[in-house]
């Protein structure tokens, strides 16, 4: 006969179940800059506050906070986020 829990239906649960396609966030507050890299890497972000906000795209660019609307995803990665006197990011992480 043959054994029935040697199949994967009986396999334990995985402790990570991350669903989302994005699952960490950073907030980057006024006067900051901050860099993003290796499992830090941002895949995305939302600009609550576009003044003074420079965001340097992970395959090269900058997009200025002037050509952002405000809460709005945006699924490009991020390297570098500068913010000045003023300004309010959101970098999400897979």
């Amino acid at each position: 006969m043959a054994d029935v829990h040697s199949g994967t239906m009986f396999r334990s649960q995985p402790t990570d179940q991350r669903l989302g396609d994005y699952n960490n966030v950073t907030k980057v507050d006024s006067s900051t800059t901050v860099a993003f890299s290796g499992s830090n890497a941002g895949a995305g972000f939302i600009v609550e506050n576009v003044t003074n906000v420079t965001i340097q795209t992970a395959g090269g660019g900058t997009l200025p906070g002037g050509t952002l609307l405000i809460d709005t995803l945006y699924p490009i990665g991020v390297k570098k986020v500068v913010i000045g006197a003023t300004g309010v990011v959101y970098v999400l992480h897979r």
